[in-house]
């Protein structure tokens, strides 16, 4: 398979539910305002799919899957292709780990192996943490590249408790961690957010495992297909509700409501409930409680009150860099956001990663 087929995986996640039809994910920092224009540049790969380390924009990658960002500006990128964790720093880009084998092995980064390389994310401490596309296990890598089992079984299933004897189902699709180091999983298909914490304990913090849509405590809220989930400087997460076709908040309290989205499938701008959403994927926050998240192939932006505007791509397909309503992406990935608030997209189809500031 040349490219990851994002697309396919978001119809088909949204088909399920629709009626015929950072140093973690957030970092504090400077946040763009609604006079600022968002302007995509792009800062690594030369569209080629392949594998090559090098100058950033020279380097090559295979169908890069999401990007994080670390407190001192490194980006980490999973390259789900590649089957590696790459580097860009100092304008080059580098292999963190994974020999470019397919398969499952821990070990020094140049002789670990990943499977499809799918989200990554950054914890205080410069770790970096990865779930697999087709492995149901959190894998962490050190600065140095050393990489190990962090959370979860090869058996897929469910259950809390201790790590490594935890299960989480394969397909999970966001991955987040808090300023604290704690590591937060969307299990999709459980149906959950789940919790890893510092302690090595796993627990879900919200999501009954039934399909639907209630708001309110942890223990009873329901979503249905959660996609990717980021967290904010108070301790709130966020959450891309796929089938849901909304943006869900969960409290340091553990309380769920709905921040945006009126649950019909479409693409419109407006109030929390009247917009629309139409393929959530990866969502980010910044310093101000507005949130980014991926949605076909535009970035939208959801302020703390639920107001959503397109800040960038638009409904056809393409590479363009420029203005962000005239830039266009080829099947968005995930993002990372860095202390300046500029977003930084993992741009699949197009074997590149492009930058968004505001000015």
């Amino acid at each position: 398979m040349s490219t990851i087929n994002t697309r396919f995986i978001l119809v088909i996640l949204g088909l399920i539910a629709a009626p015929g039809i950072g140093c973690r994910k957030h970092k504090d920092g400077g946040s763009p305002t609604a006079e600022k224009k968002a302007v995509v540049t792009t800062i690594a790969g030369d569209g080629t799919d392949a594998f090559a380390d090098g100058p950033a924009l020279s380097a090559k990658f295979h169908s890069p899957a999401d990007v994080a960002v670390a407190a001192d500006g490194t980006l980490y990128v999973a390259d789900y292709n590649g089957h590696r964790i790459r580097k860009i720093a100092g304008g080059q880009v580098s292999t963190l780990a994974g020999n470019g084998t397919f398969g499952i092995v821990n070990g020094d980064g140049g002789s670990a192996q990943f499977k499809n390389p799918y989200r990554v994310a950054i914890d205080p401490g410069g770790n970096v943490y990865m779930i697999d596309m087709v492995d149901p296990r959190v894998r962490k890598i050190t600065p140095g590249g050393y990489v190990t089992t962090y959370a979860g079984l090869e058996q897929a299933g469910f259950f809390d408790g201790g790590a490594l004897a935890a299960q989480f189902q394969v397909n999970a699709e966001g991955l987040a961690t808090d300023a604290q180091g704690n590591v937060y999983l969307g299990d999709s298909f459980n149906n959950r957010i789940r919790k890893i914490t510092t302690a090595g304990q796993v627990n879900t913090l919200a999501g009954n495992g039934t399909e639907g849509s209630n708001d309110g405590d942890g223990a009873t809220a329901q979503f249905r297909i959660p996609n990717g989930i980021a967290s904010d400087a108070q301790g709130n997460i966020y959450v891309a509700d796929g089938s849901n076709f909304c943006i869900r908040k969960i409290t340091s309290a553990g309380i769920v409501s709905r921040l945006a989205g009126s649950g019909t499938r479409g693409t419109v701008d407006g109030n929390a409930t009247t917009a629309q959403f139409n393929l959530l994927d990866d969502i980010v926050a910044d310093s101000q409680g507005n949130v980014y998240v991926t949605d076909d192939n535009c970035i939208r932006k959801i302020t703390p009150q639920g107001v959503v505007s397109t800040i960038a791509g638009g409904t056809t397909q393409g590479y363009v860099d420029g203005d962000g309503l005239t830039a266009r992406f080829r099947a968005i990935g995930g993002m990372g956001i860095d202390a300046q608030g500029n977003i930084y997209v993992a741009d699949v189809n197009n074997n590149r990663i492009r930058k968004i500031t505001f000015q």
